[in-house]
């Protein structure tokens, strides 16, 4: 909730700085020009400034909110780099026309070619990052099921050693082993770094191998401690990895 306020802040800061540029430069191209050229053109100039700082401010506010992963930084510099370039471009433009004073069909023809130049492009770029949205769900959904099957493992793994020892199922020492299950269940399924991924499936497989020749309850307790040692490997890989993807968005 902190981070999506401080989203919501730097959005505003920036709507303010914007607005302050759009506001000095209404006032600049006002007096710039006597009352008998403050026509059509004056007020086409205010238009496309607001319109500028409404259309900058959305595109700003969708990338703010929007995750900070890795492959999505270079997209969201050069949307936001498009985006001030065109309030950038209005700016100019409507003070060289206080100047210039161009005609009215000149003045809007140079509006839209603008709007056309820097739009496309940033269009485009959007149409690819959503399909790179896309492919980060997909990764997600992916991501969601094998944390799934990875916490089932280890419940199966709680569920036979239960079974062949119940004398531990009323104590605490397999707790460590259900925690885990619930941890790897409840995780963010966001992909982290493939090193902390192979890094916990390595600790998990240590983990099943433990457990895999058990069949009596003395080959449980003298074989718990080592399997328990396994249980906090697991646990450390598995929160390097969320913090690894935690500090990712």
């Amino acid at each position: 909730m902190g981070k999506f306020f401080d989203k919501i802040r730097q959005v505003f800061n920036l709507f303010l700085i914007m607005f302050l540029i759009g506001a000095v430069t209404a006032v600049f191209i006002y007096f710039l020009t006597t009352p008998e050229q403050r026509g059509t053109t004056f007020w086409i100039s205010i238009g496309f400034l607001t319109a500028a700082l409404v259309l900058c401010t959305l595109f700003a506010s969708r990338i703010a909110m929007r995750g900070n992963s890795g492959r999505a930084v270079p997209g969201h510099f050069a949307q936001l780099f498009l985006i001030f370039a065109y309030f950038a471009f209005v700016v100019i433009i409507s003070i060289v026309n206080a100047f210039q004073n161009f005609s009215t069909i000149t003045y809007v023809l140079i509006h839209v070619g603008g709007l056309f130049v820097f739009m496309l492009p940033l269009i485009l770029m959007n149409m690819a990052m959503l399909k790179q949205d896309n492919s980060e769900r997909r990764q997600q959904e992916q991501g969601r099921v094998d944390l799934s099957i990875k916490a089932n493992h280890v419940n199966n793994l709680l569920k036979d050693i239960t079974t062949i020892a119940p004398e531990l199922a009323t104590g605490d020492k397999l707790s460590k082993i259900k925690n885990l299950a619930e941890s790897l269940r409840y995780s963010d399924p966001t992909p982290a770094p493939r090193s902390l991924e192979n890094a916990l499936n390595n600790a998990l497989n240590n983990l099943e191998d433990l457990a895999a020749g058990l069949s009596s309850s003395e080959d449980v307790n003298n074989k718990l401690p080592e399997i328990l040692r396994a249980v906090t490997q697991a646990e450390r890989a598995l929160t390097d990895r969320n913090t690894a993807v935690l500090n990712a968005k």
